[in-house]
């Protein structure tokens, strides 16, 4: 075709061909393919990538706007090739093939190749669109990778039926799509109309929850809780944050204690406030609680989920510290800043902060599920913390932007009030039970952590 531009991109992965191609047939698969940090928003799908599955996409572009992009699959060939191309969209056309290529059974070479045409009179813009391609690119390659590293080490064990709970948020809805790449079963309780099957009604407000819900389920996960940072802790706001983790963290367990076949595991999320501020002293999951606000808040939500432990059901606290993902959470409040130059350190950036990737959290989840001596309370963060310095530093040379503006304690106090400590506060948790049952971190070392989740990849 007249003008049109090529791009390629291969990576060697050490799985076989049919897992690899198997992963991207599975729900699940294109949402773990999409960007974090300019995610696109599926509008319909066949959820399939089957020869004549259409989806249509928005691509977003700036200040919210958004363009429709139609896509049809016009080649399916399991397990060694699917290819999509454009119907309607900002393309003049647009083929995507990718390939499956392997000459042994415990590697595969994976290689994407697009052949497209610019619209008229913006054929300036392929140096730019060339950019993005390879940073997409080697994003998906390696959440492939990871995804892949991580699910072979469960994949003797049993597929399971998992039922999430708080599942509309950044960490739920990665979490769906990551469980369902491995081949688990996802159900979500939802506090709306149910859209499809494994939807489920519940309102733990007034303590509606289905037992049906539970049917042939073999592990439980609570993600439930409002986030504690998007406005000042009135004390309106401090009930409200203590309920959305208290009451459907009870509603479940009791339900759970209720089930003549109660399942296997159930993992309720907690949060690395559990010790208060700590300092310079490192904390494991047998130290004590501290006394603030939000210890407190963390040590009622895990005592209401370790009433199961003598039910039969065991049960796992997870410690959450600062997830670092560039679709929510704290990075992703910070990203706007520092990409405008205007980042810096918070207070004297002396305390610490206790840090953990998405896609470590994610495996940490399904390490739950399959590793029975696990139980209690589990510190989830690197093995090494940061200093508040060293983390605005680190995501400073990554995003290649000063640093210089830094926000004294005092003006954090004044604006967020008590909110304030969870920015000044100091966290160093030592994951001491996820170490002791063999769990191995994919990303340890902050920087190549914060290059993965924000797209930011060395590129040969």
């Amino acid at each position: 075709m007249v003008g049109t531009q090529r791009f390629q991109w291969r990576s060697t992965l050490p799985f076989s061909r049919e897992d690899v191609f198997a992963w991207h047939t599975r729900p699940g698969a294109f949402a773990r393919l999409n960007p974090p940090w300019r995610p696109v928003q599926v509008v319909s799908s066949s959820e399939t990538i089957a020869a004549g599955a259409h989806v249509t996409i928005r691509l977003p572009l700036v200040l919210g706007l958004t363009i429709p992009w139609r896509l049809t699959h016009t080649a399916y060939e399991p397990p060694t090739m699917f290819r999509d191309e454009q119907l309607s969209g900002p393309f003049r056309s647009w083929r995507h093939t990718h390939s499956f290529l392997s000459e042994h059974d415990k590697e595969t070479n994976m290689l994407d190749e697009i052949e497209y045409q610019l619209p008229t009179g913006a054929v300036a813009a392929d140096l730019l669109l060339q950019r993005e391609l390879k940073r997409l690119f080697a994003f998906r390659h390696s959440i492939l990778a990871a995804d892949l590293t991580l699910h072979s080490r469960w994949k003797d064990k049993p597929r399971q039926t998992i039922l999430i709970a708080g599942a509309s948020g950044f960490i739920g809805q990665a979490l769906r799509a990551f469980l369902t790449t491995a081949g688990h079963s996802v159900r979500t309780l939802v506090r709306r109309s149910p859209l499809h099957k494994d939807e489920h009604f519940w309102d733990p407000r007034a303590g509606i929850l289905d037992t049906s819900a539970f049917a042939g389920v073999t592990a439980v996960i609570n993600l439930c809780g409002e986030n504690i940072a998007t406005k000042r802790w009135t004390p309106k706001r401090k009930i409200a944050i203590e309920q959305s983790r208290i009451a459907p963290t009870r509603l479940i367990a009791q339900t759970i204690a209720a089930l003549s076949q109660p399942p296997q595991v159930f993992i309720s999320a907690s949060g690395a406030g559990y010790y208060g501020d700590t300092g310079e002293v490192s904390v494991n999951e047998t130290s004590p609680a501290g006394s603030d606000f939000l210890a407190e808040v963390c040590a009622r939500w895990e005592q209401e989920a370790s009433a199961l432990q003598t039910g039969g059901c065991r049960t796992v606290q997870l410690r959450l510290g600062m997830v670092l993902n560039a679709a929510g959470g704290a990075l992703a409040k910070m990203l706007p800043p520092f990409l405008c130059g205007l980042g810096g350190r918070l207070g004297t950036g002396t305390q610490y902060v206790s840090w953990i990737g998405l896609e470590d959290l994610l495996g940490i989840f399904e390490h739950s599920l399959f590793t029975n001596t696990l139980s209690g309370p589990v510190n989830c963060s690197a093995p090494a913390s940061c200093t508040n310095h060293e983390l605005t530093t680190t995501l400073g040379r990554v995003l290649k932007r000063p640093t210089i503006i830094p926000a004294p304690s005092f003006a954090l106090k004044a604006i967020f009030g008590e909110m304030s400590t969870i920015l000044l506060s100091s966290s160093r948790l030592i994951p001491q039970k996820l170490l002791e049952s063999g769990y191995s971190f994919l990303h340890s070392d902050l920087e190549q952590c914060l290059r993965f989740e924000c797209g930011r990849l060395l590129i040969p």
